[in-house]
């Protein structure tokens, strides 16, 4: 199974559900900042990414494995929580190898890193239950063309990415669809989550990395006490 986000040697179209609809894949040229885009250390790595845009890669360019080269953890600001606050996540990624490692994400426009929260039932919590509305009479999603970054992570080297999750409930807002620039239908929280645990998984936009079982996405537990 070719790994999700690479291309052969023709372009192909990407389909998603909602107005993070991507058109084919593109075909830009490495950004001339070469030295933003081999990472010794970096606290930052989101901002780093969109100073690396390359063309997608193709499936030869990917590592593999990985398992023995990329350590993928995300560690919590806090165990606990009360419902409707706010816990940060880090997201660390670390070069196990003795060489350079390349690492390829892509995004709509740019990679983004998002919390998937999942109740004790494996119930995700960080979108609203059911269907979500029908979009307007006349109403075209926006399509966004999906883009790759690069970064080298030199031997030894960690990045680090912040990812802030908010412990609420969330309903569908259809009155967002102008102004909403992420994947899937607008959703806004609406309420502070229950009492329990959940799961914070992190979905990092790592192309051909989960694909095979190698590695999976980060995840940590957070409890909701009151």
């Amino acid at each position: 199974m070719q790994p999700i986000g690479t291309v052969d040697d023709i372009p192909r179209t990407v389909e998603d559900l909602g107005p993070g609809d991507t058109t084919t894949p593109n075909s830009g040229t490495p950004s001339a900042r070469t030295s933003e885009c081999t990472v010794g250390e970096s606290d930052d790595l989101e901002a780093t990414l969109k100073e690396c845009e390359v063309p997608m890669p193709k499936k030869s360019e990917l590592p593999s494995p990985i398992r023995d080269k990329l350590e993928l953890r995300v560690t919590s600001s806090t165990s606990t929580i009360t419902g409707g606050g706010q816990v940060d996540l880090t997201v660390f990624m670390r070069n196990k190898s003795k060489e350079p490692l390349p690492l390829f994400f892509t995004g709509e426009p740019d990679p983004r890193f998002e919390v998937e929260a999942l109740d004790a039932k494996g119930r995700r919590v960080d979108i609203p239950a059911g269907k979500h509305p029908a979009y307007p009479k006349g109403y075209s999603p926006t399509t966004r063309e999906a883009k790759a970054s690069r970064v080298t992570l030199l031997p030894g080297a960690a990045a680090k990415v912040k990812v802030p999750w908010v412990a609420s409930k969330m309903r569908w807002a259809p009155d967002k669809l102008k102004e909403w620039d992420r994947s899937g239908y607008p959703r806004v929280p609406s309420g502070d989550l229950s009492r329990g645990k959940y799961t914070l998984r992190v979905s990092v936009p790592l192309i051909g990395v989960f694909e095979k079982g190698e590695l999976s996405p980060p995840k940590t537990t957070v409890e909701v006490t009151k």
